[in-house]
């Protein structure tokens, strides 16, 4: 069974807890020192939790180093080496050291993906309190074991992944004895129907593990969604400018727009209320002018036999409600009712 709240830092995560919202700059931060401490910055000002980096080292991913890697930009459709791109993408260990000395200072949770063994080091070194696993390493077990032995929190996309799949996951985890998941449910496609956002739900249910949803673009709507499907977590894609060229930017919130999205989800979060009918105070208020009470529906004189025709209900609610007009039916009247005066239980 896995924890239905774990803690990041100093923030707890679960369904009794705010949502924890993740900013995404793996490829947007450029790998770029002041970038990415301009990136926490926007984390901090905005409200949100944590931001995520990668790791990476693309000598223990790749095997194949003339693989293409297409992506857009503002500029249009780009196609560039994959192993040189990614390899572009690093910051050396004191870098990193920096970096996360930066956040902690301005309160920002830092984590990473890691997808290679060197990546487990790096993460270890700098102190960094949770993982994220990527969608495309799901096979790779014997990092995985590693990772989940650790015992710290493991955000793990779904992606490309079925049930049985996940299952095997899981109970990699189970046999670590690390119960602190939070199935991340994240998809590649453009297609509606294929982005299956029962997902959510139904991991929480399959697995009993906390989940989330990873947005792949700066459009909202998935995002809403998943919130009213029950996801503690949210992780959005962010970037100092839409304009900048490399991957992920094109598709990611600008510091003014990723501030108003933490607001939003803030506001929708609080929307969700109680599990449970509860009316508001506003609807309690205006209730008292728009339901109905019984009144004559005609003059009745004093010791007439009451039929359902004299009877009816009118607003507003102060006295007896028209849900017990048969209870007066077939019963006398002790006074005279003029029409629309207000029936009571001391009338009959």
């Amino acid at each position: 069974m896995m924890r239905s709240e774990i803690q990041i830092g100093d923030h707890k995560i679960g369904e009794n807890h705010p949502i924890f919202i993740c900013a995404e700059c793996g490829i947007t931060c450029n790998y770029d020192l002041e970038t990415a401490k301009q990136l926490i910055d926007v984390v901090h000002d905005a409200g949100a939790d944590a931001i995520k980096f990668i790791f990476w080292f693309p000598e223990e991913i790749f095997c194949d180093k003339k693989l293409e890697l297409t992506f857009d930009t503002v500029e249009g459709t780009k196609t560039q080496n994959m192993y040189e791109t990614i390899d572009t993408y690093r910051f050396s260990l004191d870098e990193w050291r920096e970096v996360k000395k930066y956040a902690d200072q301005k309160g920002v949770i830092v984590f990473s993906t890691v997808n290679s063994p060197s990546g487990i080091e790096y993460a270890e070194e700098i102190g960094l309190e949770a993982y994220k696993l990527s969608s495309w390493d799901h096979n790779y077990f014997p990092l995985w074991k590693k990772i989940a032995a650790i015992g710290k929190p493991m955000l793990i996309d779904t992606g490309p992944v079925n049930t049985v799949e996940m299952a095997k996951v899981m109970q990699l985890m189970k046999d670590a004895g690390n119960d602190q998941s939070i199935l991340v449910h994240c998809f590649h496609t453009k297609t509606r129907s294929e982005k299956n956002m029962r997902s959510i739900p139904y991991m929480r249910h399959a697995f009993d593990s906390l989940v989330g949803y990873s947005s792949p673009d700066s459009d909202d709507d998935m995002d809403i969604m998943a919130i009213t499907l029950g996801a503690v977590f949210l992780e959005k894609k962010i970037s100092l400018s839409n304009d900048f060229i490399g991957l992920d930017h094109i598709y990611a919130k600008e510091p003014d727009a990723f501030k108003k999205y933490v607001k939003m989800v803030r506001e929708c979060e609080e929307s969700l209320g109680v599990f449970d009918l509860v009316p508001s105070e506003g609807d309690l208020r205006i209730r008292k002018t728009t339901f109905r009470h019984i009144v004559a529906n005609q003059d009745i004189s004093k010791g007439t036999v009451l039929e359902e025709s004299m009877l009816e209900g009118k607003r507003e609610e102060y006295a007896v409600s028209p849900e017990y007009t048969d209870l007066f039916v077939g019963r006398e009247l002790k006074r005279d009712l003029k029409e629309n005066e207000s029936v009571t239980w001391d009338d009959v």
